[in-house]
């Protein structure tokens, strides 16, 4: 198991203006890069040996920058050049979060732009290889995106190194134990429904989808229970409903769709599949097979439960 990273402060670095530096620095030099050109890099790599700063100190003061941006400004640039190789520094780039820790490897591109090497490379992945996307992060680590300097603290630093370890916060993990519950107590009510009414839960689910349907539920058509209309994508699907089945009732099934034109996609759906059907998963992206795992995933994004308890009680 990868071991976790342990960093003692956590930082957010903005890469230039509107995200200027992000490419060059994230996927070719591996670096962290200031501006703050008023500034030359032998005068910061000074201050840095001798931690003097009053250089800098002075000249926001000359320039009339209240005492608050003062005292801002000049910690930026001590961030920069002060903190050790255990300060974890984020940003954000291509809709993801990126991590890295950087080395005491400063370079001075030309006279006013600064960088400073990272160790090993920047990375976008949990300690476990999973993608740092911007949609499964929290609100609270994603204001740091509107911060209108160059870099500082991040108020969401434990949470931060939490996702890139690769954790479950222990209230998430309350949930998903709940929700866990939950699917198992919908699922004996699910095969408490006669077939009729487990036809119509299909359908409920299918038309807050936002499907229409076009035919009829059952009926004498012995392959075919719900045919329905996906107005956006203009899609027909073809619906077979079971409580229980076979694999050989499946593929009997599976092959009269396949010899059908007219449908985009079928729908197999059996809340109790036997044998060998149990353990099957279709690998055809327009045959689909839905078991109880998605028939109570359904249930519950479809705000289907209320209907369900009381179909049952």
């Amino acid at each position: 198991m990868p071991n976790p990273i342990k960093p003692t402060k956590v930082l957010f670095i903005k890469l230039g203006s509107e995200g200027g530096w992000e490419e060059e620095c994230i996927e070719k030099n591996q670096t962290l890069r200031i501006g703050f050109d008023k500034f030359l890099f032998q005068d910061c790599m000074k201050a840095k040996q001798t931690g003097d700063w009053s250089l800098f100190t002075n000249y926001y003061r000359s320039v009339n920058k209240a005492p608050q941006w003062v005292t801002t400004f000049v910690n930026q640039l001590k961030y920069f050049y002060m903190e050790s190789p255990s300060t974890l520094w984020i940003t954000f780039y291509k809709q993801k979060l990126w991590w890295c820790f950087a080395s005491d490897n400063f370079d001075g591109i030309n006279e006013t732009l600064k960088t400073r090497k990272v160790l090993g490379s920047w990375s976008c992945r949990d300690i476990n290889g999973k993608e740092l996307l911007i949609e499964n992060l929290s609100g609270d680590l994603l204001q740091t995106q509107g911060y209108q300097s160059t870099i500082c603290e991040v108020r969401a630093a434990d949470y931060a190194i939490k996702k890139i370890n690769g954790e479950v916060l222990a209230e998430v993990k309350r949930v998903e134990e709940d929700l866990l519950k939950l699917k198992n107590s919908i699922s004996h009510l699910v095969r408490k429904l006669t077939p009729k009414d487990f036809e119509l839960l299909v359908d409920l689910i299918f038309r807050n989808a936002g499907c229409q349907r076009v035919g009829v539920i059952g009926g004498p058509q012995k392959t075919k229970d719900i045919e329905l209309l996906a107005p956006v994508t203009n899609e027909r699907y073809l619906v077979q409903v079971k409580s229980k089945s076979s694999m050989a009732s499946f593929s009997e099934y599976k092959s009269y769709f396949e010899q059908l034109e007219g449908y985009d996609r079928f729908y197999y759906v059996v809340h109790s599949p036997e044998g060998a059907l149990n353990h099957y998963t279709s690998d055809d992206s327009k045959i689909i097979l839905w078991k109880m795992e998605e028939i109570t995933d359904f249930c519950i994004n479809s705000g289907l439960i209320s209907w369900l308890v009381n179909k049952v009680s």
